[in-house]
């Protein structure tokens, strides 16, 4: 009996080794949702946010600012009014606050960062603010930087990296998207794409959030087979954000992307003349805003070519905007560009193409087919479309 019964338990524990664990399934893997609350709109933003704490893994409050000599200026008026009461809410629903250092002046950032004096004073301003307040990290979003500038701002991010990491603080890396340089309209005009060293901000940051919004005109190659005979002028095209993902997991870890997603659109003055389509911006249109232009003038949006919705529209109204709003397409006459105002000075037309649910929901498709940690949305401020909320799962 006793050989009989050890041999029915050896029986037992070979098939334990050998049989695969048919009954194990692998946990999935998180998946997490950032959103940015500019402090310009905080009491609608904050709102918002309050009834969807448990969607969120994180929130930054946008922005700090810097001076030319470093020194950070608080635009967030963090400890005054309903910041205190609503930041312990969000502790309190276990939700990690990053706030944001922004910067966007290319000249002031090189003279600050190439000096080491004041870049040691600023990485130490910064670490006594994370700190001071008890945040559980920082952003650094510093944009137009120079090419010349990225050892400068590589050894920034090292910098911070060695001042919080040991106090299990998170650095969080904003970042220029990055389109395939054969995908460009000009090439020269773009360091601000080199301006980030992707290997240093694999090695260093925590999240490399990467801003895939703010296409316009950018793809050359998209404008091409979508903007030919078709107003094209999105805020991201799937199709666009998909490049940009593929350029950046070429070298950051996937577990580190949080792929930057807008909830925002834009309009535009068109024009067209002799296979040209012109785009002047006018201004950023919420979601709000832009269904109630479309209803004041009785037209409904449409799902346009790029994943967005949109309309057209004509008025006499003219505006006057900055070169460097203005953009110039090869195209064939736009199908969808209102004739009424061809050989005409009395009239202008507008393009006018923004986010809703649906875009947000292709970008977070895409996000999870490439398995990146998340999606980090560009802005939370209740004037996105509501729906966006149900989209976050």
């Amino acid at each position: 009996m006793k050989k009989r019964a050890l041999k029915l338990v050896l029986i037992v524990m070979m098939a334990a080794v050998f049989m695969p664990p048919i009954l194990t399934l692998a946990a999935p893997k998180p998946f997490y949702y950032v959103g940015w609350l500019p402090f310009w709109k905080k009491e609608s933003g904050t709102a918002d946010i309050s009834q969807n704490f448990e969607k969120l893994k994180e929130v930054s409050p946008f922005s700090y600012e810097v001076s030319s000599d470093g020194t950070l200026r608080d635009k967030l008026k963090i400890n005054e009014g309903l910041w205190p009461e609503w930041l312990k809410a969000a502790r309190a629903a276990k939700v990690k606050i990053i706030p944001t250092i922004a910067w966007f002046r290319g000249e002031e950032i090189h003279n600050l960062l190439s000096n080491k004096r004041l870049r040691l004073a600023h990485e130490d301003a910064i670490a006594k603010l994370v700190k001071d307040h008890k945040f559980d990290g920082i952003d650094i979003d510093y944009e137009a930087k120079k090419a010349e500038t990225s050892p400068y701002f590589s050894l920034l991010i090292q910098g911070l990296a060695i001042r919080l990491h040991p106090k299990n603080k998170i650095l969080a890396c904003t970042i220029e998207s990055r389109t395939p340089a054969a995908s460009l309209h000009d090439t020269t005009v773009d360091e601000t794409q080199y301006a980030n060293d992707y290997v240093v901000l694999n090695r260093y940051c925590d999240e490399v959030r990467v801003m895939a919004y703010d296409q316009g005109t950018i793809d050359l190659k998209l404008d091409t087979s979508k903007g030919n005979g078709n107003l094209y002028a999105p805020v991201a095209d799937p199709d666009w954000a998909e490049k940009v993902i593929k350029e950046a997991i070429k070298t950051i870890s996937r577990k580190k992307i949080m792929l930057g997603v807008p909830t925002y659109g834009y309009e535009y003055e068109v024009g067209w003349n002799d296979g040209v389509t012109t785009y002047r911006r006018l201004r950023s249109v919420n979601f709000f805003t832009a269904m109630d232009l479309a209803e004041a003038i009785n037209i409904s949006p449409t799902r346009n070519n790029a994943g967005e919705i949109g309309f057209t529209y004509v008025t006499s109204t003219f505006f006057e905007v900055s070169p460097v709003l203005k953009w110039e397409v090869s195209s064939t006459l736009p199908q969808n560009f209102p004739s009424a105002t061809l050989n005409t000075t009395s009239s202008v037309a507008r393009f006018v193409s923004f986010t809703d649910a649906e875009a947000v929901r292709q970008k977070i498709k895409l996000a999870k087919k490439y398995g990146l940690k998340g999606v980090a949305l560009f802005k939370l401020d209740g004037e996105a479309d509501p729906l966006i909320w149900e989209e976050m799962k």
